[in-house]
């Protein structure tokens, strides 16, 4: 291994970045209020307003619109619902979102310091769209309850959320719940209401699911999935962002796509830190 020193117990081991900390470089995040944390671990989620300027959302949205792909699939993709993936490759607008210094800052506090990116798409849930299955994003790990701090979602929301359009629904608490309980027709979920620019931001173990549409406008959303940097990703992000866009970024992107170190030596390249290939 490239860089290393002799180590003398197991605990400074799997402290240490065997690989080296290449160009590790430094990150803008905000440490969130006591009042936003209180609020995220009591009902599993919290909503941030006005992150965005006027220009960035704008542009934002322009790249997002011109990126959705056809309607889904399946009921849980929607069959009134356009979506887009892998959008870092295609677009340097979201890169404000993605790694917003508020959102880095209630990752580091409730997740982990480097996280990784797990998922990213746009979601523009169509006129007459019914509501989605109620789901956790971390519902696909194993052992998942009752720690759960395997992800963190959020959704930018670049239409007015509301109850009739498709706001997303949430069961407050439910991050809480025990294994193998499911939202029943007794719990009451809560349409997540909110302008262009807000966030919501929500724990990976949290119950929720998109909205039905009742409206004949569309509601479009960027979501994107953050997980703790030992666990898989939902999309293979070093595929669907080839390297030569990521010699482009600006930190942390190239590290939320997994240009980074979990020590010991999680992510090395041929014995090396990753950013080597970026060289």
């Amino acid at each position: 291994m490239a860089h290393t020193r002799i180590l003398n117990t197991p605990s400074d081991l799997h402290s240490q970045d065997l690989a080296g900390t290449h160009k590790r470089a430094e990150t803008v995040s905000v440490a969130p209020a006591s009042n936003t944390l209180s609020t995220y671990d009591r009902e599993g989620y919290v909503i941030l307003r006005g992150l965005l300027s006027d220009e960035v959302r704008q542009a934002a949205e322009r790249a997002l619109r011109d990126l959705l792909g056809p309607t889904g699939r399946n009921n849980f993709e929607g069959f009134s619902t356009q979506r887009a993936y892998a959008l870092l490759a295609k677009t340097r607008a979201l890169d404000p979102l993605i790694a917003h210094p508020q959102i880095l800052g209630l990752l580091k506090a409730r997740l982990h310091a480097q996280p990784l990116l797990s998922a990213c798409l746009a979601i523009n849930i169509g006129p007459g769209e019914t509501p989605q299955m109620a789901h956790a994003d971390d519902g696909f790990y194993p052992d998942m309850r009752p720690d759960a701090r395997h992800g963190l979602s959020v959704i930018w929301a670049f239409d007015p959320f509301t109850r009739e359009n498709g706001a997303t629904r949430a069961w407050p608490g439910s991050h809480l719940w025990p294994a193998h309980r499911e939202p029943a027709e007794t719990d009451v979920w809560r349409p997540a209401v909110m302008e262009p620019g807000d966030a919501l931001v929500f724990h990976g173990g949290l119950w929720h699911a998109g909205g039905e549409n009742a409206t004949q406008d569309g509601r479009l959303a960027l979501t994107a999935q953050y997980c703790a940097p030992w666990l898989r990703t939902q999309e293979t992000m070093s595929l669907a962002v080839p390297p030569d866009i990521v010699r482009t970024l600006d930190a942390p992107l190239p590290s939320l796509l997994g240009y980074q170190i979990h020590p010991p030596f999680m992510g090395h390249v041929n014995g090396m830190h990753p950013n080597r290939l970026l060289d």
